[in-house]
C-alpha cells in the first residue's frame, strides 16, 4: 500500500462534478478543506458546480486539449465523468468513456498529479456467474456499449496505475436509475421486471460510496481496484417494491423476459422514430437481470472502509427526499 495522502489544501480535480456522484464527491472535499476544481462540459452546468464549493472549470474530456488545460494545475484527480447511458452508439460511448478516460489520465500524468481514483463499475464482473467474484474477474466483450465501455476503461486505468473504484448500483437521494425514476414509473404503474424479478442487485447508499472513494484517494493502491457495495444483496423485485412502498407507487410487474424484451424492442422503435431516447430499452433490461456478486474484501482491509447506511435506512432516506422535492 502506498502512503497516505493528505487532502486538505490540495488541488483536486474533479471530472462530472455536477452528476449525481461527482457532486457528491465535491461537496466532501470540499467539506475536508481540498481546494476542488469542478470539470463539466457545459457552462450551464457551472452554476451546480460552484454549488458544491468548487471552481467551475468547462471542458469536455472527449477533447484532449480541454481537459489538459483543465487539469493543468490538479495535484489529485478523481474521475467520475462517464457517458452512463442505457441506449446511444458505441461510438459515442467510446469517445466518452474510453477515450476521454485515456484523455484524463494524460493530463493527470502532464500536470503532475500524485493520484487519480477512476470510477468504474460492477458490470465488469459481467451478469451470468452466480458465484461472488473479486478483483481479478474480468467480462469479455458483450455487444452493450455502457457495459464493454466502463470494462474498457477500468483496464486501462488499471495498467495506467489509478486507484480504481468498482460501486455497486449507487442509490439514494439525486439518483435517477435506481430513484427517481423508478419511483415515476412506479406511481404511474409502468414498471415491470422480467421473469421472476429476482435479477440481484448489489446496492451501496451515495454517502458510503463517498466514503470510499475518499478513502481510496487517501490510501489506495495504484493499479488496485477496490469493489464497494454494502455486502447484503437484494433482488431488484424487493428493492423495488420497498422503494414503493416509501413512495406510494405500485411495486413493479413481473412479465416473462421474451415479453419484456419485445416490449422494449418495440419502444426503442417508436423513440428512434421520434428522435427521443426510450423510456426502457433492452440493455435496461439486462441490468436488471443479472446474477452474482462481487467481493468488497479489499475494500475493507485495504481502505478500512465499512459501509454505514443499510437498506433499509437508505431508502427512508431516499423517500423523505422524492417528498421534500416535491417527486
Amino acid at each position: 500500500m502506498s502512503g497516505e495522502i493528505e487532502i486538505k489544501g490540495r488541488r483536486i480535480a474533479v471530472t462530472g462534478a455536477a452528476g449525481f456522484i461527482g457532486s457528491a464527491v465535491s461537496r466532501a472535499l470540499a467539506a475536508e478543506g481540498a481546494e476542488v476544481i469542478g470539470i463539466e462540459v457545459s457552462p450551464e452546468l457551472e452554476g451546480r458546480v460552484r454549488s458544491t464549493g468548487a471552481e467551475p472549470r468547462v471542458a469536455d474530456i472527449a477533447d484532449r486539449e480541454a481537459i489538459a488545460e483543465a487539469l493543468r494545475d490538479a495535484e489529485l484527480v478523481v474521475h467520475t465523468a462517464a457517458y452512463v447511458r442505457e441506449w446511444g452508439e458505441m461510438e459515442e460511448f467510446i469517445a466518452v468513456n474510453v477515450q476521454g478516460t485515456v484523455n484524463v489520465l494524460d493530463a493527470a500524468e502532464a500536470a503532475g498529479a500524485e493520484r487519480v481514483v477512476h470510477l468504474s463499475s460492477v458490470v465488469v464482473y459481467g451478469y451470468a456467474d452466480e458465484h461472488e467474484q473479486d478483483e481479478s474477474a474480468h467480462r469479455r466483450s458483450v455487444g452493450i456499449p455502457y457495459i464493454d465501455t466502463k470494462s474498457a476503461s477500468d483496464r486501462i486505468a488499471i495498467r495506467r496505475g489509478a486507484v480504481v473504484v468498482r460501486p455497486g448500483d449507487v442509490y439514494g437521494p439525486g439518483s435517477v436509475p435506481w430513484v427517481m425514476r423508478p419511483a415515476a414509473l412506479m406511481r404511474a404503474g409502468q414498471m415491470s421486471l422480467p421473469g421472476r424479478g429476482d435479477g440481484t442487485m448489489l446496492p451501496v447508499y451515495i454517502d458510503d460510496l463517498i466514503a470510499a472513494i475518499v478513502a481510496a484517494l487517501r490510501v489506495g493502491t495504484p493499479g488496485h481496484a477496490y469493489t464497494v457495495w454494502d455486502g447484503e444483496p437484494v433482488s431488484f423485485h424487493d428493492y423495488f417494491g420497498r422503494l414503493a412502498e416509501q413512495t406510494g407507487g405500485r411495486p413493479p410487474r413481473r412479465l416473462p423476459k421474451p415479453v419484456l424484451v419485445a416490449l422494449a424492442g418495440g419502444a426503442e422503435l417508436v423513440a428512434r422514430a421520434r428522435g427521443k431516447p426510450p423510456a426502457f430499452g433492452r440493455h435496461g433490461i439486462t441490468l436488471v437481470d443479472r446474477r452474482g456478486t462481487a467481493s468488497n474484501a479489499r475494500a475493507r482491509e485495504e481502505l478500512g472502509w465499512e459501509p454505514q447506511v443499510g437498506l433499509d435506512e437508505g431508502l427512508r432516506r431516499s423517500g423523505d427526499w422524492l417528498r421534500s422535492e416535491g417527486l
